[in-house]
């Protein structure tokens, strides 16, 4: 409902013209078994110069959406190899993994506020003596009992978010795209005004996909 009804309120999808690089997602779409469906261009230069490649869909009825500075800032050989990363991340299944992960998280976390949904000397802590909305009950667990628990789960679901990015890279190497990947990120990313080279640590705890130069030295390695 959300890319078919709601998107298309925001922005204009159209089909990708007849061509070489139609034809050659379509190529690439059917060596990984990728069920494509329809290619569409999102006019993205509407709000910003950021550039970015996504799929969705479901079943046998998959569809690919490229922004349109992706098309004007990178050749078509980058574009294949960045669709082989986003690509990578459907063949190896972290589209599933980061579903179910999600909803790991989300059910744990409404587990434990039902076993503190009673606990009436929380509430009366924060003057709620009588009757405590659930809104409120809410915000007092998320921001107080669960949020230290959030702060190392968060953690961990960025370390994997980053070992899926490696790893969707290694798939577009392995298809033999490593340079056009790598030329074509850095494109982007200067396009995009990327850091490219934040602080370790920082990026460690903070950044869902990995600094520009360590997925180079990832690539540049295998």
């Amino acid at each position: 409902i959300v890319p078919t009804v709601i998107m298309p309120l925001f922005n204009k999808y159209e089909p990708l013209p007849e061509g070489s690089l139609k034809t050659r997602v379509f190529e690439l779409a059917g060596q990984l078994k990728y069920p494509l469906t329809k290619l569409f261009v999102m006019d993205g230069s509407k709000r910003s110069a950021h550039s970015n490649a996504f799929m969705f869909g479901f079943g046998s009825n998959r569809r690919i959406v490229l922004f349109d500075t992706l098309l004007e800032q990178v050749k078509e050989d980058e574009i294949l190899a960045i669709l082989g990363h986003e690509l990578g991340h459907w063949k190896l299944g972290h589209t599933l993994s980061n579903f179910w992960v999600t909803q790991v998280y989300f059910g744990a976390a409404f587990y434990f506020f039902s076993l503190t949904f009673g606990a009436t000397e929380l509430y009366a802590a924060f003057g709620f003596t009588q009757f405590t909305p659930t809104l409120v009950a809410l915000l007092l667990f998320f921001q107080t009992l669960w949020a230290p628990v959030d702060k190392i789960l968060s953690f961990l679901l960025t370390l994997f978010s980053r070992h899926n990015e490696f790893a969707a890279d290694k798939f577009s190497v392995d298809l033999g795209m490593s340079q056009m990947l790598q030329s074509g990120l850095c494109k982007i990313h200067l396009e995009n005004l990327g850091a490219m080279a934040p602080d370790a640590w920082y990026s460690t705890y903070h950044y869902s996909h990995p600094p520009l130069v360590e997925r180079l030295a990832a690539m540049m390695a295998l």
